[in-house]
């Protein structure tokens, strides 16, 4: 007989996870990059390819997900709160979590920097990408964006650049 298993939902596979990790002056204590092969979208979408510069060779030798989850939940350790550039990265990461069986509430507790950014920065546009803010405040853009440790880099230069003890402060009220 067979298995059946549910069908397979999801907005899009984690194919790369970087962070980088500070205390909380935000000065920097370590960072982490792995790449991480894809269970069900193998081929490599042409568009992410070239935005990334991640092939389907390099994925194809990445870890697979719940080894390479296990090793960044330890390198987080338990106290920790992520700061991301908008919503899109920890909702697709709640849903990898979710289909390799995680909890996908884990790090659901986290900051969105476009908000702190856009309060003490620039209210005129409803949404700023990460390369308009890295670019307004003139951070070396040395580097490709879209890489997950080159965004989570560049997110970290804009933290340096604002003041996060009252970002953060005002942050449930927005």
């Amino acid at each position: 007989s067979r298995v059946v298993q549910d069908p397979v939902v999801l907005r899009g596979e984690i194919i790369q996870i970087g962070a980088v990790k500070t205390d909380e002056n935000f000065d920097l204590i370590d960072t982490f990059k792995i790449n991480i092969a894809p269970k069900y979208y193998r081929a490599m979408n042409r568009h992410v390819q070239m935005i990334t510069g991640i092939t389907s060779e390099q994925l194809a030798q990445g870890m697979r997900f719940p080894k390479a989850f296990q090793k960044f939940r330890e390198w987080c350790g338990d106290d920790f709160r992520f700061i991301t550039w908008g919503f899109d990265d920890l909702a697709m990461f709640s849903d990898n979590l979710a289909v390799h069986r995680f909890d996908p509430n884990w790090g659901s507790d986290y900051i969105n920097l476009q908000l702190i950014y856009k309060n003490q920065i620039d209210n005129e546009r409803t949404q700023w990408a990460l390369s308009d803010a890295v670019e307004r405040l003139q951070i070396p853009m040395d580097a490709q964006a879209h890489d997950a440790m080159n965004d989570a880099w560049f997110t970290f230069q804009v933290c340096r650049r604002l003041d996060m003890q009252k970002g953060i402060a005002e942050y449930s009220g927005m």
